[in-house]
């Protein structure tokens, strides 16, 4: 596989090819923090999903990915993002002890209930010295909304504060924390964290926000077709990159989403 890009935008103009207006945004922020870490072989992710971040980010195989979803482990592997995909719970890992140098997760752990187990499990599966690296929605990701800060200002912070929780819930979000919380969660596992970067500032986010609920049916669209979208996608990604040009290229802390390094000493 060869790499397609190195930049936001062209990362961005890339997922739109075969993605929602917003889902393309958010993937572009990670696979351009991703793209600039270099991997230690073998590598496993966790959460793989259809094997596309891996193809676009990184442009060559990982050696094993897992998810629990049984339609997306099969769409992973007819990719060729991995050698090895299985489908299998992040909280029971089906490898032996140090089996990985690195092991990544992309918007994933926020998803798991019971992230004390998972994050053990990693740090099982990681050999001495070896990386985690993931991304997750920072706390600003609650407390920075758009429409929640619309709602607060026009003095109904209780419903700001309903649509925030609202949106978690729907999107499954277990666990939307700050630095600290992720950095003694980790310790716990027995994991040190490096480094935590803010990724999506919040302007970007607030644009992001402006699309989001459009994504929504493209979710039944993947689930009974296998695709998030139909049609040419000519003027999609004409108009989709005019308007988030400027916040393609916002770069203003802090973000919504975290990128975070960890390692198993």
């Amino acid at each position: 596989m060869k790499q397609q890009t190195q930049s936001r935008e062209g990362f961005f103009r890339h997922y739109l090819d075969s993605t929602p207006i917003a889902m393309a945004f958010w993937r572009s922020a990670e696979c351009y923090r991703f793209s600039k870490e270099k991997l230690g072989h073998p590598v496993l992710d966790v959460g793989c999903g259809d094997g596309f971040l891996v193809k676009v980010a990184f442009g060559e195989r990982l050696e094993a990915g897992i998810d629990l979803d049984p339609q997306e482990v099969e769409r992973a592997a007819q990719s060729g993002s991995y050698q090895k995909v299985l489908c299998a719970s992040a909280t029971d890992l089906p490898f032996p002890d140090k089996s990985f140098k690195t092991v990544i997760s992309n918007c994933v752990l926020e998803h798991i209930p019971d992230i004390d187990t998972t994050l053990r499990e990693i740090r099982r599966v990681l050999k001495p010295g070896g990386r985690l690296l993931f991304t997750v929605p920072s706390e600003c990701y609650t407390n920075g909304s758009f429409f929640r800060g619309l709602l607060t200002k026009m003095g109904f912070a209780g419903l700001g504060k309903l649509y925030i929780d609202r949106l978690n819930g729907l999107f499954r979000h277990h666990h939307v924390d700050d630095a600290k919380t992720w950095k003694k969660r980790l310790g716990k596992a027995g994991l040190k964290m490096e480094r935590a970067d803010y990724i999506i500032p919040l302007k970007a986010f607030h644009a992001f926000e402006r699309w989001m609920f459009a994504a929504v049916p493209s979710k039944l669209l993947k689930k009974y077709t296998g695709r998030w979208v139909f049609g040419p996608r000519g003027p999609v990604k004409w108009f989709a990159t005019w308007w988030f040009r400027r916040a393609l290229q916002a770069n203003d802390d802090p973000g919504a989403c975290y990128f975070i390094i960890a390692r198993k000493s």
